[in-house]
């Protein structure tokens, strides 16, 4: 059974979402569910292509004031309160309307951080609305899936906080997660190192160690800690039905590489479920005038509408 309807934003008007959102849904192929889009409607009626698509979806039209001055290809303060619009109106609409799934365009955290200085990301700001304590960044490119333990800190910090609650608790997360998601029953999923070589026999071994002891107490099916340097790999993602990355860069780096014409990021443990295109708002795409790569918000669609 699918959703009934999905809720999609926009994202930063100044950058690719609405051209990437257009793209995409010129693609997907609804059948009886209703999409509903947040955005500006001058924004969307400047896209090539969007009036093919707009008898098939609904816009509301969120009227961003100043929004006849935004400037493309660059962010600013008038993106990010449009972009923070979008979301706010989105997730209004979802709870009147009792809406579970939600499909969010890249936006700028600097340009929404010109109005909202806190904000430091969609998950954490999903987080933080939903009031939900943890949650868990998935990324997943068709087989690969990708989860990150810590998300959009300094790597300085990033020791102090792998502590075995959070690992626990996040595999816990991620469990339940390909379970509802993808009917995964018994998954196994494979923890990263934070030391080269995973820190065994060296020096370097004290947070591998640590890593190593809350591993004991996750759910089962949880391994590791790996090397990082060979977790990576295709063989790895054939064996193992989700890999967990420590900090962010030591999962994003090989999935972009692997993944990144198709990488979505799947946010679990709130309860709804978003998904986005695994990409930024691309201001150099769009200022060079060149088309940008839409299958990430088509294939986050896709799994947004899709019940396994």
């Amino acid at each position: 059974m699918q959703p009934s309807s999905i809720l999609i934003t926009c994202g930063d008007p100044a950058g690719c979402g609405p051209k990437i959102i257009t793209a995409a849904l010129a693609n997907f192929k609804p059948g009886k569910q209703r999409v509903i889009l947040c955005a500006d409607r001058p924004v969307m009626e400047a896209v090539k292509g969007y009036k093919k698509i707009s008898s098939r979806i609904e816009l509301i039209d969120c009227r961003t004031p100043g929004i006849n001055k935004l400037k493309s290809g660059a962010p600013s303060a008038l993106s990010g309160r449009a972009s923070l619009n979008y979301l706010d109106t989105g997730l209004k609409v979802m709870d009147r309307l009792g809406i579970k799934s939600l499909v969010t365009g890249p936006v700028s955290k600097e340009a929404v951080a010109m109005s909202l200085p806190d904000f430091c990301g969609h998950t954490e700001y999903l987080a933080q609305k939903f009031r939900v304590k943890e949650c868990v960044m998935l990324m997943v490119a068709g087989k690969m899936k990708i989860a990150l333990l810590t998300r959009h800190v300094p790597l300085r910090d990033v020791p102090a906080m792998l502590k075995p609650q959070l690992l626990i608790k996040t595999s816990t997360i991620i469990k339940n997660g390909l379970r509802d998601v993808f009917g995964l029953s018994s998954p196994k999923i494979a923890v990263a190192a934070f030391n080269p070589h995973a820190g065994k026999d060296t020096f370097l071994d004290r947070e591998d160690r640590r890593i190593a002891e809350a591993i004991k107490l996750c759910p089962r099916g949880v391994f590791g800690p790996f090397p990082p340097d060979t977790l990576f790999t295709t063989h790895n993602i054939a064996k193992f039905d989700c890999l967990i990355a420590l900090y962010h860069d030591q999962g994003m780096i090989p999935f972009k590489l692997l993944g990144f014409d198709q990488g979505v990021n799947l946010t679990l443990g709130l309860p709804i479920r978003r998904t986005s295109p695994a990409h930024g708002p691309a201001y150099d795409i769009v200022r060079l005038g060149k088309e940008p790569l839409w299958r990430p918000t088509w294939e986050a669609i896709r799994l947004c509408a899709k019940e396994y």
